[in-house]
């Protein structure tokens, strides 16, 4: 990484996770992404709390990759 001391912890664990889980990822290949709780165990153990580690794993899951919220059906 390069100077680390420029970005934030959360920023830190982001590309921190980003380069674990991420950058092996094959968007044909949906078997190559982490389970959401692969992502939060990594990062909860490098210290952050639980809602960060759940807020970072939301912002580099890839959207197709996102599921539950509210079914279509119900949107206006």
């Amino acid at each position: 990484m390069q100077n680390t001391t420029a970005y934030g912890e959360g920023l830190q664990l982001a590309l921190m996770a980003n380069r674990e889980f991420w950058s092996t990822y094959d968007p044909e290949d949906k078997t190559t992404a982490p389970t959401k709780h692969e992502v939060v165990s990594f990062l909860r153990s490098r210290g952050a709390s639980k809602n960060l580690a759940e807020s970072i794993d939301k912002v580099l899951r890839p959207t197709s990759l996102k599921c539950g919220g509210r079914p279509k059906k119900w949107k206006r």
